[in-house]
């Protein structure tokens, strides 16, 4: 064998396994696509929950302690306001955040700040995996 042929074997054959290292990363590539956006798509889902849950609680830190006896400064719509200011520009909804109870009525006992929320999970080449959950915030009423 010639020292061409020996080349002109060892090129067809590299040919041959550049070909194949394409098809397994053409074959491999949604997979890491998918792995790599649900990461990201689940990282900031949870952080749009922690978010939210905090605005919940500020909500119902607000309920308890500006909804007192004698206090006139407290409306659902007040309440409502103060959890959107806290939610740092995420959306609110579908539902709307509301108190349980009227802490000017029961000093003393828990008041909740719940709403549903729906919280977008977008992942490319995956159907969308968005979820409705209900948030809520727990403080006890001044009084």
């Amino acid at each position: 064998m010639t020292r061409t042929e020996k080349a002109r074997r060892r090129t067809a054959s590299e040919n041959v396994e550049r070909g194949a290292a394409a098809v397994e990363f053409a074959i491999l590539l949604p997979i890491l696509v998918v792995i790599i956006f649900g990461v990201i798509a689940f990282g900031i889902a949870f952080a749009r929950l922690e978010t939210y849950i905090s605005a919940a609680r500020e909500g119902a830190r607000f309920a308890a302690v500006h909804c007192q006896p004698d206090a006139l400064s407290c409306t659902p719509a007040l309440i409502a306001t103060r959890v959107q200011d806290a939610a740092a520009g995420y959306p609110i909804g579908p539902g709307t955040p509301t108190a349980d109870i009227d802490c000017a009525q029961n000093p003393g006992l828990a008041v909740t700040v719940a709403w549903p929320q729906s919280i977008p999970i977008n992942i490319p080449l995956i159907p969308d995996l968005s979820k409705t959950v209900t948030i809520k915030g727990v403080f006890r009423c001044e009084g």
